[in-house]
């Protein structure tokens, strides 16, 4: 009998991911490690992150004018590069470990971006499908159909 490859399906939206593995046609679909990845920091608004006020500087032109220092990224979307880094490590270390055979990733295109930018070699080649949709919140039951479907079964 053929042996089947083995696929590790990352299911991420910036907040939070899901990794699953199973073969194909997806029936048999469970969690690595629990299945659920939480970013090691998190928050909804950038307010949560920026509780401070900004702080102060002279301004260039003289006269003693200060003049608030604007931060230079989004504080939310640093958390999400950051989260896509860590997920990307991962599985470029399960690639190198040889965990799995094939890889299929489903984000927001965002953060399908984010992850596809930092993705290791080892990973990348192993990469099979990257679906740039939301299916974190997908239930179970159709999430075979929408896997088979993107790597063109």
């Amino acid at each position: 009998m053929p042996h089947l490859p083995s696929y590790w399906v990352l299911l991420a939206d910036g907040h939070r991911a899901r990794l699953l593995q199973g073969t194909r046609p997806f029936e048999d679909l469970h969690g690595v490690d629990g299945g659920v990845i939480e970013p090691a920091v998190t928050h909804d608004f950038a307010r949560d992150v920026d509780t401070d006020n900004p702080g102060r500087s002279f301004s260039s032109s003289g006269g003693g004018r200060r003049s608030a220092i604007e931060p230079g990224e989004d504080p939310i979307r640093a958390e999400q590069r950051a989260f896509a880094l860590d997920l990307a490590e991962k599985l470029d270390a399960a690639a190198r470990d040889s965990k799995y055979d094939r890889l299929i990733i489903a984000a927001p295109p965002h953060f399908l971006g984010d992850i596809r930018t930092v993705l290791g070699a080892s990973a990348r080649a192993k990469l099979q499908a990257a679906i740039d949709k939301d299916l974190v919140k997908l239930p179970a039951a159709d999430l075979p159909k929408a896997l088979m479907a993107a790597i063109g079964f």
